[in-house]
């Protein structure tokens, strides 16, 4: 595909960096440009002397309703959507005295940045851009005859080109830039309708979009030979403190460790690694927290992602430091302990905010589909279990609030044995239940020998057989969700074997 000569340049702009760029480029290459509001007003204020025309002089229309209408004219569209290939085209502009237009550079009114400064709805709704998206989706259909601009970060790329080539455009490029323009509306576009949207159930609408923007490539995916990258869905950001870069695994495992350390008002603990916690802990101290969450699984912990609910202290640091870490994640960091995990250069810190949860869907693919679904969010309503058999203490009742709420971020069949507001067992994705409860007695077992703790399971027993297990082990006391169609039986061995159970009512599978 030829080249084409850039001569006539429509800019309509409203983030005005680089301007001055342009105005250069402007004035070196003689280009008629037409403009209107304060992108007329700067380049007219500009170093340069150049060929510069008004749209409402241009068009012979001046602007109306409070400038809603400037650029919706047929001598603009006219310009911007004729095939130069076409004779045809060409003849009717001739005979219209429309001019072709080249180049279209344009970004679109800052609906974004209105809409997180939380402005009133009808400041918003002014904030939509109409003529913008027309301009650019035009001149980006177009692209066989014209350059569309979108961004200040492209003026570079294709004045370099001008420059190099006599102030013509490769097909390359211009095709590159229409891609891009594309893509920079339907964002733009779906950023205000999800807006319009905000108070609906996402998977309710038949027709829907997400906004993702890149925040940046990743070194790679889950393994090596794959590429990755990380877009921004919530309002929740992540700061990184220091370290090295993250890679894919580690942004899905802090994720999973800080939103479970955040279920907790105490000082919480804890440790996650392949997407699953291997140990968690409460305490008044948060340095007593880490150990105890360490003790779980310190086979497991090595090389994990670390994360607590409060300010890391100076003590917890320097506990975490006599073990191999990858990341350490809390919502701030005393000075003290700053300095002393930042002297390991491989290990990442990461302060994240803890503020009310804003992106409240859980998205998963698969090849052929994107599942979309609530966040599991759902807590326990003390006030709505259901004591099958002897009631237990409140210590206990604790322990299994605790144990229940762990299970919930594990993958499913999971387990989790506690004590004292501490896992000493898990048992993680396995296929069958009886499998998981096994693993986690087993951890129990070899770390902490058979000590009374509490079950928890997030789906209910099938069968008695778990029951029986459990009191062979001195494990107690139980808390499932109930609703299994042998929930009877289970009942009766769970007398039998002098087992309190609980039920919830509540399930929280997660695969």
């Amino acid at each position: 595909m030829k080249k084409i000569k850039i001569k006539t340049a429509l800019v309509s702009v409203s983030d005005k960096e680089k301007l001055e760029k342009l105005a250069d480029y402007f004035f070196k290459n003689k280009i008629h440009v037409i403009s209107s509001g304060g992108t007329f007003k700067y380049l007219k204020k500009s170093n340069y002397k150049l060929q510069l025309t008004e749209v409402s002089s241009y068009t012979n229309f001046q602007e109306i309703l409070n400038g809603r209408v400037k650029t919706l004219h047929p001598l603009i569209h006219a310009g911007i959507l004729a095939d130069k290939n076409k004779i045809s085209h060409k003849n009717q502009l001739k005979k219209l005295n429309i001019n072709p237009i080249d180049l279209v550079i344009v970004n679109l009114y800052p609906f974004e940045n209105t809409m997180n400064k939380k402005s009133v709805e009808s400041k918003c709704i002014e904030n939509i851009d109409i003529g913008g998206p027309s301009l650019i989706r035009g001149a980006a259909k177009n692209f066989k005859s014209v350059l569309v601009v979108t961004s200040p970060s492209q003026y570079n790329e294709f004045i370099d080109e001008a420059n190099k080539n006599g102030n013509y455009i490769n097909y390359e490029i211009r095709k590159k830039f229409a891609t891009e323009a594309f893509k920079h509306t339907a964002y733009y576009d779906s950023v205000i309708a999800n807006w319009f949207d905000k108070n609906a159930k996402f998977y309710q609408s038949t027709k829907t979009a997400i906004p993702l923007k890149k925040v940046s490539d990743l070194r790679y995916g889950e393994n090596p030979h794959q590429k990755a990258a990380i877009f921004f869905l919530g309002n929740d950001k992540i700061k990184k403190i220091s370290g090295k870069d993250l890679s894919y695994n580690n942004i899905n495992d802090l994720e999973i460790a800080f939103d479970l350390a955040n279920n907790f008002k105490k000082n919480s603990c804890v440790i996650v690694k392949h997407g699953n916690p291997c140990g968690v802990a409460l305490d008044n101290k948060q340095v007593n927290a880490y150990k105890k969450a360490l003790n779980c699984d310190t086979v497991s912990a090595f090389g994990g992602i670390v994360a607590f609910n409060k300010k890391l202290d100076e003590q917890t640091s320097i506990e975490i430091l006599k073990i191999f870490t990858e990341v350490v994640v809390a919502p701030d960091f005393s000075l003290k302990a700053r300095k002393l995990l930042s002297q390991k250069k491989n290990l990442i810190l990461i302060k994240y905010n803890n503020n009310k949860l804003a992106n409240k869907l859980s998205i998963k693919s698969t090849n052929n589909f994107l599942l979309i679904q609530d966040r599991d969010l759902k807590k326990i309503d003390q006030k709505k279990l259901k004591f099958m058999t002897k009631k237990p203490h409140k210590k206990v009742i604790d322990d299994m609030n605790f144990a229940f709420t762990v299970a919930k971020f594990i993958s499913s069949n999971a387990i989790v044995i506690a004590k004292n507001l501490s896992t000493v067992g898990i048992g993680v994705g396995q296929t069958n239940r009886i499998d998981s409860a096994e693993q986690a007695i087993k951890r129990m077992n070899n770390n902490f020998g058979k000590i009374q703790g509490v079950l928890a399971s997030d789906g209910f027993f099938p069968f008695p057989d778990i029951i029986k297990i459990c009191a062979k082990n001195n494990i107690l006391n139980i808390i499932q969700p109930g609703g299994s169609l042998n929930d009877d039986l289970v009942i009766q061995e769970a007398k039998k074997q002098k087992v309190n159970l609980v039920f919830t009512g509540t399930r929280h599978f997660k695969h």
